[in-house]
């Protein structure tokens, strides 16, 4: 059966299920002409591709318990029944990822090669110079699959000492971490995740080494993982020293991470700390930071800046956030400002709600945009090149993009069924 794609969730792929036969033994199969068992068939086959679709031998052949009661150039179908060999009388008669199609020979499960082999009931029909089941009708539709393109997320956590403190019960320390780590659980395949700390344990205290874990694809649980174990006051990544606040060569560090120049995908740094520049002054303090997050931004890098705690300085936080070129609407803090672990829990929440993606790849490239269309739930959805609502198609990223409430929906998972279609202003049968 064709199934169009399905949205389990905000981070799912969207792809067209092939819709030709894979009909199993034991599904109820009739051996030569007459019966029809493929669309109950328990491997989810397809219409007339098991067996009795049509096509099929004019009568059956002799009974058989082995290939020596049947004539030579035949062989005993496991149906019971003499059969030419080469061919097939039930799916059972071919190997395995193999199905006996309409025509009365093996194919491989996915292929067709006859109209029988697809689910006719659901508007396929096999594309013959595909050998693949294809939406019908005479339009020309072609599905394209879609798979949504994560964008990057490097965290640039501050581990100075006053991370131990209390607020009132947990330290800041604490808090954090139980906050990333809910973060990262919650958008584990839509962000590709990264982590620096800073200070970091290697000397000299004031500069950056390594990155704890490298921006990548994956990286969630390596993220908790390695946050988890730094909440024992052993681990080397435990807030006890050095005791500074580099804030500057910490961002100096994010902007040198050429995984965020990836051309493929939007990229974004979150800045958390819970005070001001201390200690150190290796990349110009508070006007090298601000000057850093600029020229990230001018290159397509955003940052989110988030003072944790009432030790940071609002007016500077303030300039970091116009600098990052994120900053909240409101004018008097235009930093995200967390104070506890629910205002921290909030405050990340929605950041990432700011990062997670509406960008999805096309599995295809359409030879005319404009006729390109997109389905929600069999409803078609407008195209918006001003992007404030439906959708658009960039043709140098080869992306569908969706915006206002049709992003609000794929995230809110509301939208079960997603059709892009070439060549038919019409859903794809689902």
């Amino acid at each position: 059966m064709a199934r169009s794609s399905r949205v389990v969730s905000a981070a799912a792929m969207f792809a067209i299920a092939a819709a030709c036969g894979e009909a199993a033994v034991g599904s109820g199969e009739q051996p030569f002409g007459g019966g029809s068992a493929g669309t109950g068939s328990d491997a989810g086959g397809s219409g007339g591709g098991g067996v009795g679709g049509g096509g099929g031998f004019a009568a059956a052949g002799s009974a058989c318990a082995s290939a020596s009661d049947c004539a030579a150039g035949e062989a005993c179908s496991v149906a019971g029944v003499c059969i030419p060999s080469g061919t097939c009388a039930v799916s059972g008669d071919c190997g395995a990822g193999t199905f006996c199609g309409a025509t009365r020979v093996c194919l491989a499960d996915g292929t067709c090669a006859s109209d029988a082999d697809c689910d006719q009931s659901g508007g396929f029909i096999c594309d013959l110079a595909a050998a693949a089941c294809a939406p019908g009708g005479g339009c020309g539709a072609e599905e394209f699959s879609i798979e949504r393109v994560q964008p990057n997320l490097l965290i640039v956590l501050d581990r100075s000492c006053s991370m131990r403190r209390k607020i009132p019960v947990l330290s800041k320390w604490e808090v954090a971490v139980d906050a990333i780590v809910t973060l990262t659980t919650a958008h584990a395949t839509d962000i590709r995740w990264g982590l620096n700390l800073f200070p970091d344990t290697t000397p000299p205290e004031c500069e950056q080494a390594a990155s704890a874990v490298p921006l990548g694809a994956g990286s969630a649980p390596t993220i908790q993982s390695l946050l988890g174990a730094s909440l024992t006051l052993t681990d080397v990544n435990y807030p006890d020293g050095p005791c500074v606040t580099n804030i500057d060569t910490a961002v100096q560090q994010a902007s040198q991470d050429t995984a965020l120049a990836d051309p493929t995908r939007k990229s974004f740094v979150l800045l958390l700390t819970d005070g001001k520049q201390a200690g150190c002054n290796l990349a110009g303090g508070d006007l090298g930071t601000e000057q850093l997050l600029g020229s990230m931004f001018s290159t397509g890098v955003a940052t989110f800046v988030v003072g944790f705690g009432d030790e940071v300085d609002p007016a500077q936080m303030n300039r970091f956030a116009d600098a990052g070129g994120m900053p909240r609407s409101d004018p008097t803090t235009r930093y995200y400002q967390a104070d506890d672990a629910a205002t921290l829990d909030a405050a990340l929440a929605t950041i990432a709600s700011s990062v997670v993606s509406c960008d999805y790849a096309l599995g295809g490239v359409p030879p005319d945009p404009s006729q390109l269309f997109v389905f929600f739930d069999a409803q078609k959805l407008p195209r918006d090149p001003s992007h404030q609502s439906g959708w658009d198609y960039d043709p140098t990223t080869n992306r569908v993009s969706f915006h206002g409430d049709a992003c609000d929906r794929l995230e809110a998972g509301t939208v079960a069924d997603v059709d892009v279609v070439f060549g038919c202003d019409e859903p794809t049968p689902s």
